[in-house]
């Protein structure tokens, strides 16, 4: 029986831990090394923790005393992961009994991977299934880079056609690239020196996921949701979205990474520039929408911080990409925002926003 380790950073968490631990212990694969890593947490974290570590052998806890951020936090744990796979956990989640099991029931070799289903759970109870892409319970080395990573590297140009001429969803057939949705081969994150970017503010789940993706070599799916996520109020996603001037900055910095990540595999012969940079150049859009809901700021600084974002050069890479002609043909009015920034009339787009604010219209 493989050793498996669960990997689990923890940031003032301490109203999650008994049910995350109750979880833990449920778990029916008990060959567990169960990494838990205090990311220097105000609450209780840290005396919680430290009491299931002392009444489970399986747990292994990290305690840091500083913040350092998820990323720093991860890579801690996998330093000290001795398993053959392993899962990443996050506490406010929840997760089936039989995670661990079923995936491990489903390798071959110690260098293979687990996709698994997930579902959303939300504030009333309910559960939402995740719509799973993956159409095959398994890709090969080949496969994985024609139909594993266009589903998670993100938005092409293509799909953003897509999506305003009303063809598509923005997210249809795509995978979120969370890393608590597979269970990863320890040796291969090792070999190919896996590790998360700590100098990202967001989006390092995405990079560190991608770049695994394209070195995989077998993947195994299960269309089974087995983990489940929870939509709790003060998330990080959360708090990232309602500071603008941080989602400008934690955008450009992804963008900047994501470039890295195709150079870096195009030196490996994976050509994935054109996977993605579609959802940047929505999020002219998006950040425009956020300022318009904005009640601090004066209309000119509204204008301002949207033009530090969509006229930086990283983003007018993804913006020459697109065609005044490819909106135009959409003939939709979601590509009207788009076609205004197309064109760099930020400040009509920023007035129209507002508007479109008043008016109590919604832009996802």
């Amino acid at each position: 029986m493989n050793l498996v380790t669960i990997i689990t950073p923890i940031y003032n968490g301490e109203k999650y831990l008994i049910r995350y631990f109750e979880q833990v212990n449920a778990i029916r694969y008990k060959n567990l090394q169960i990494i838990v890593v205090n990311d220097g947490s105000k609450d209780k974290t840290s005396e919680i923790v430290q009491k299931y570590a002392e009444e489970d052998s399986r747990i292994e806890f990290i305690d840091k005393k500083v913040n350092e951020g998820v990323s720093s936090a991860r890579n801690d744990a996998l330093k000290r992961a001795k398993g053959t796979f392993c899962f990443f956990f996050d506490c406010d989640d929840t997760f089936d009994a039989q995670i661990v099991e079923k995936c491990v029931a489903k390798v071959k070799s110690d260098t293979d991977t687990v996709c698994y289903n997930y579902a959303s759970v939300r504030r009333n109870g309910s559960i939402a299934e995740h719509e799973f892409s993956y159409l095959k319970h398994q890709y090969n080395k080949k496969e994985i880079l024609e139909q594993i990573l266009p589903r998670s590297f993100g938005t092409s140009i293509t799909d953003l056609k897509g999506y305003l001429s009303g063809k598509r969803g923005m997210r249809q057939g795509k995978e979120l690239n969370g890393p608590w949705r597979m269970m990863y081969s320890l040796e291969i994150i090792r070999k190919e020196n896996i590790y998360f970017r700590k100098d990202l503010r967001v989006g390092e789940d995405t990079i560190f996921t991608n770049k695994y993706l394209a070195v995989a070599d077998v993947i195994y799916t299960i269309d089974e949701p087995l983990y489940y996520l929870h939509n709790n109020d003060g998330s990080a996603i959360e708090t990232y979205n309602l500071d603008v001037n941080r989602m400008i900055s934690g955008k450009l910095q992804l963008i900047k990474a994501k470039d890295e990540l195709s150079d870096e595999l195009q030196q490996k012969g994976m050509d994935t520039y054109e996977l993605w940079g579609g959802e940047y150049i929505l999020s002219s859009v998006q950040i425009g929408y956020a300022l318009a809901k904005d009640k601090k700021l004066s209309f000119a600084e509204k204008c301002e911080a949207l033009k530090s974002y969509h006229l930086d050069s990283l983003v007018k890479n993804q913006w020459n990409r697109l065609r005044v002609k490819d909106i135009m043909e959409t003939k939709s009015i979601k590509a009207i925002p788009v076609l205004l920034l197309k064109i760099n009339w930020i400040t009509l787009t920023e007035l129209m926003l507002i508007l479109f604010c008043k008016m109590g219209f919604k832009i996802r």
